[in-house]
């Protein structure tokens, strides 16, 4: 069967809806997506702060650092398998606060008074207060540590944070999906609404199910894949456009999850868009005549 049989099919309004709509979902996922990977470079920045006895000898010390670096809690450096662990001397704490106050505090002083620092960056399974305070009486335990510091409030207010983050992208992912699919669902439904006249003929000259389904689902897979395809250029152009005006956007974006979401767009459209010209072609086909008016 060729398409002019089809008769007219609204094609452009129809692949215009596909495409709004698949652009409407890729864009909040990109949004989402990057919010995620903003969230957890966040929490991966988020130190403890070490503290080492004064005088300490550099034996003891080293025992401090290996025994650090041996805990479940220290997040890892993914790219250096490493434990995120790094020194800090005093000396550096002292530039670093009299850069910050502005003046030489040591000159004033006659001495340092900070002590040299382990910072250790700890998973994010571990950011809350119970958990926490084990850590720190775990460490202070350990010979050659003074304390351990880490602000309670801050990590207190981005787990509060980061769950009504968590719960808003999963509400509005939902709110999103729905939306869209009704809109590819109505978009088929309503073009081969216009044709249902053409089905009614095929089945009066003794065309069977299966033949007069076959263009219909074929054009609405097409449609489906097309309307994906553009909506993936259109995102990309999307992403080139704020990457231009946000250079420090690169370095959260990861490249093998946009594409996975490109490829899901494809597929999405193409499979929403041929089920739901499977159920209109059945409803029509199964419809009286007085009913098609």
């Amino acid at each position: 069967m060729n398409t002019k049989k089809l008769g007219s099919y609204p094609s452009a309004s129809v692949l215009i809806t596909i495409t709004t709509a698949l652009f409407m979902i890729g864009a909040f996922a990109l949004f989402a997506l990057h919010a995620t990977i903003l969230v957890d470079i966040l929490q991966k920045n988020i130190e403890i702060q070490v503290y080492l006895v004064r005088d300490i000898d550099s034996l003891t010390q080293s025992q401090v650092f290996a025994h650090l670096s041996k805990q479940d809690f220290v997040e890892i450096d993914k790219e250096k398998q490493k434990p995120l662990v790094r020194f800090l001397s005093k000396d550096e704490s002292a530039k670093q606060l009299a850069k910050d106050l502005g003046e030489d505090f040591i000159e004033s002083l006659g001495m340092n008074p900070l002590r040299d620092a382990y910072l250790v960056n700890i998973k994010k399974t571990y950011y809350n207060k119970e958990k926490l305070s084990q850590i720190r009486k775990h460490l202070e335990a350990i010979e050659g540590i003074y304390e351990v510091v880490y602000s309670e409030s801050v990590i207190e207010k981005i787990n509060q944070n980061l769950h009504i983050i968590g719960w808003l992208i999963i509400s509005f992912a939902l709110i999103f999906i729905v939306i869209v699919v009704l809109l590819l669902h109505n978009a088929i439904r309503l073009a081969i609404f216009s044709q249902r006249f053409l089905i009614r003929s095929m089945q009066l000259v003794g065309a069977t199910d299966s033949f007069i389904k076959k263009p219909f689902l074929k054009r609405a897979a097409l449609q489906g894949f097309f309307g994906g395809l553009i909506a993936c250029l259109l995102l990309i152009i999307l992403l080139y456009f704020f990457n231009l005006q946000i250079k420090e956007l690169r370095v959260i974006q990861n490249y093998l999850k946009i594409i996975f979401l490109f490829l899901f767009l494809l597929f999405a459209g193409t499979i929403v868009c041929l089920l739901s010209a499977y159920s209109a072609t059945n409803r029509y086909l199964r419809m009286s005549l007085d009913s098609l008016y």
